[in-house]
């Protein structure tokens, strides 16, 4: 008895690779389509719901971009607003924490953050972590013309 239905409008099963030949073509071809990432799974291993503590049968290589942003203002918790230029019109990028190691940089200051990607619709940054100061950056230099943004996958209609 099949309790779940292997093909449908809402249901695909996902591409796999086996071998290292084939594994290196998939992450080279899913940058190049501007995917957000890839799993391994031992073949193996069962499926197990919710995340390790440490570990694991299943490993993630996220495809990290990173970008020069100027920092709009200081908020609390050690945090800053990010801006980006674009064209001659400056617009917000999201915020970013800073992390203890790391002095809060100033207002105006250019900083170096990576991130997955934005958001077309607001220019946001998902998941962006603070790497420091740049001072080999000229603010005129951070512009939206560096982000790599959310490949947003048609959804599609059930017929």
């Amino acid at each position: 008895m099949q309790l779940v239905p292997g093909h449908g409008p809402h249901l695909r099963s996902p591409e796999t690779a086996f071998d290292t030949v084939h594994k290196v073509e998939f992450i080279q071809r899913l940058r190049a389509e501007e995917k957000e990432g890839v799993v391994f799974k031992r073949l193996s291993a069962p499926y197990v719901v919710g995340r390790p503590a440490s570990g694991g049968d299943a490993r993630k290589l996220k495809f990290h971009e990173s970008a020069s942003f100027i920092v709009g203002k200081i908020n609390a918790k050690r945090s800053v607003s990010l801006l980006l230029f674009t064209g001659d019109r400056i617009g917000a990028a999201g915020n970013v924490t800073i992390p203890p190691n790391h002095d809060v940089p100033a207002t105006g200051q250019v900083v170096e953050c990576r991130y997955l990607y934005a958001f077309r619709e607001s220019g946001a940054i998902y998941q962006p972590v603070y790497l420091g100061a740049r001072d080999d950056i000229r603010a005129e230099e951070c512009t939206t013309d560096q982000l790599k943004y959310r490949n947003e996958e048609p959804v599609e209609q059930a017929a």
